[in-house]
């Protein structure tokens, strides 16, 4: 039961029900010190639940509450979630939303990347050239024009991009003021690098004067948790850095450092010997330390590099040799939880060596930092199964809970069509073509703006090509900016009757709103199984030896996620109405369909039947064409 001072304190009139138990059981796993696995589809309202629990027993325990997103649409969610509580309780909190501290920078810093760009920072903020710096500070202590700019912040829940644009009209830096309304907020928002970045998290909690122990954690789309600490704590090294490293020290005259950077050219080409016909091969830790230490001290090679680079930084922002250092150090950290792989790529200009330092298992970040914490709740419309991510991320004081979706199950049909595949092994001319055809009938089947989401770029270049409709037709293209997302989206809505050729976990499978009449339909063509590389077989084969469920956690859950996530477009809010087909033979069997979402879930291939009849029904005024 939900205690009247609860209920006093959510943003909302009301509790609707699947939102009452999940507020019940957030409370429940804060009062006992424990970390709420929930997964909880879209429209349940989590993070008003979650903020609403959190904030209460922070100001109550004297706890600071961290709400952790990767999605710039949640930062905003939880802004205007944060200002609801506080007009209807007027209680007396604050709160900050950081993002990353480059994206804060009011320098002009164009071209530069996470390091390179910590390390431009930190060189003119000591030599006391920046200007917005030494308005925000002076000796460590907040300048008085910029205890008067963080009052003024401290009154009302603001966005980042509002405390950005009041920073700049100040000439101060904007991640500084942050920081100074950091140590009195009650709550931050912010990415998840703030807590899971030892560096970061570090560095912040020193500045803030706060201990881990008092931290209640918020990870909103906690599925996305798992892979981001493994990108976070991998590195890499190519034959393309080390060329623009030697091109760099030639140009600064860092004659030293050419001999020894054509010599690790030669390392890295001698140890692609061992690549076979797959592109790729392990190299062991030693094997590579070694061949460096026979031409140079390693230690003494990283010291020059990092000494050069911090020079070179200082004339041009960034540095290539700095990155070497960086992949360096990194190679020779720990062997368990961590694999080592060479391999051959292609690039826009020809082939390239790639050797890698990867990540195998979050867990070695999250793990002490969840036995650590006050309490922590993790989120996700996908977080299926829950007991992978307990195991994933290594929590062991846990609860898990899933709950059904708010909508009405009238709203969505939800149909596996067991006709084609895109199984490796049977992939041919006459399969793509039976494909295209069955997402050109099932489209049409459906009014309006339909999304189809294929395994890979190929695979929905190939079946597209063969794709004839009356649908205005839109390819996702790869590595889209935020505003080519953003223009390509707005032409598809403003169509009406467009069929988006998208890829399933790429830039429209997540985080993607089509509310109303936008988007009436999904196909999710085939299993996005990973590509049985070497990386994938590596995290198989850890997980089986740690768990005996490698096949599961590093092969048919993650595709089977991505599925869903890919689905969940279409039905978005409790007024929302739209069909779910799942185009694969596989999606039948017994290891995938019980990953999917049971509401309605039929497996037919009288799909015609079912599609004119929901539409008709849903949509009276939009009578479909004969089939």
């Amino acid at each position: 039961m939900i205690s009247q001072e609860l209920k006093n304190f959510f943003p909302h009139s009301t509790i609707r029900d699947g939102q009452k138990e999940l507020v019940i059981d957030i409370a429940t796993a804060f009062q006992q010190n424990k970390i709420l696995l929930a997964h909880a589809p879209t429209g349940l309202g989590k993070t008003a639940s979650a903020l609403t629990v959190a904030l209460q027993n922070a100001l109550q325990q004297k706890k600071k509450v961290f709400f952790l997103t990767n999605r710039h649409t949640q930062h905003h969610i939880a802004i205007e979630t944060l200002k609801l509580i506080k007009k209807k309780t007027n209680a007396k909190f604050s709160c900050v939303d950081i993002i990353g501290k480059k994206w804060m920078c009011n320098q002009e810093i164009s071209g530069l990347f996470g390091g390179e760009f910590h390390e431009y920072c930190k060189a003119v903020v000591e030599k006391g050239e920046c200007e917005f710096f030494n308005n925000a500070r002076k000796k460590q202590e907040a300048t008085v024009e910029a205890k008067v700019l963080v009052n003024e912040l401290q009154t009302t829940p603001l966005h980042n991009e509002q405390v950005i644009s009041r920073s700049r009209e100040r000439r101060m830096c904007s991640y500084e003021i942050s920081l100074e309304v950091a140590k009195t907020a009650d709550v931050i928002i912010g990415d998840y690098n703030y807590i899971f970045n030892n560096f970061i998290q570090a560095s912040l909690f020193k500045k803030l004067n706060i201990n881990i122990e008092d931290v209640i954690l918020i990870v909103d789309e906690g599925h996305n948790l798992p892979n981001r600490i493994r990108d976070m704590v991998s590195n890499s090294l190519t034959s393309i850095m080390i060329k623009n490293s030697i091109h760099e020290a030639k140009k600064f005259n860092y004659h030293g450092l050419i001999e020894w950077l054509q010599k690790l050219m030669e390392i890295l080409n001698s140890l692609s010997n061992y690549i076979g016909k797959e592109q790729e091969c392990l190299i062991r830790k030693e094997q590579f330390i070694r061949k460096v230490s026979a031409i140079v001290d390693y230690e003494q090679f990283t010291t020059e590099l990092e000494n050069a680079a911090d020079e070179v930084r200082k004339k041009q922002r960034k540095s290539s040799m700095g990155g070497i250092a960086s992949f360096l150090e990194s190679w020779q950290g720990e062997e368990d939880g961590f694999t080592r792989i060479l391999s051959e790529k292609q690039g826009k200009y020809g082939s390239f060596l790639t050797l890698s330092y990867l990540c195998l298992d979050p867990s070695i970040v999250t793990k002490p930092i969840f036995n650590q914490i006050y309490s922590g709740v993790i989120m996700s419309g996908t977080l299926q199964p829950t007991f992978m991510f307990k195991d994933l991320l290594g929590i062991e004081n846990s609860m898990e809970k899933t709950y059904g979706s708010p909508f009405p199950a009238s709203n969505k049909l939800s149909l596996v069509v067991p006709e084609t595949t895109t199984k490796f092994t049977a992939r041919s001319e006459q399969m793509f073509q039976n494909i295209a055809e069955k997402t050109t009938k099932i489209s049409e089947l459906m009014p309006g703006n339909v999304a189809a989401f294929f395994p890979s770029y190929h695979l929905r270049d190939t079946v597209g090509s063969m794709i004839k409709t009356k649908k205005e037709l839109f390819w996702e293209k790869r590595d889209m900016s935020k505003e080519e997302k953003e223009i390509f989206l707005a032409q598809f809505k403003a169509s009406k009757n467009g069929l988006l050729l998208a890829i399933t976990g790429a830039n429209f499978a997540e985080g993607i709103d089509f509310p109303g009449d936008l988007l009436n339909g999904v196909i999710v063509v085939g299993l996005p199984l990973a590509r049985p590389d070497l990386l994938t077989k590596e995290i198989i084969n850890y997980y089986q030896q740690k768990f005996g469920k490698g096949w599961e956690y590093g092969y048919t859950f993650p595709a089977m996620s991505k599925c869903i996530q890919s689905a969940g477009r279409c039905i978005r809010s409790e007024t929302d109405k739209g069909a779910v087909i799942y185009l694969d033979e596989r999606f039948s069997w017994e290891r995938y369909y019980s990953c999917l979402p049971r509401e309605r879930l039929i497996v037919t291939k009288s799909y015609d039947k079912f599609l004119k009849e929901f539409f008709n029904k849903s949509l009276p005024n939009r009578t479909l064409p004969p089939f």
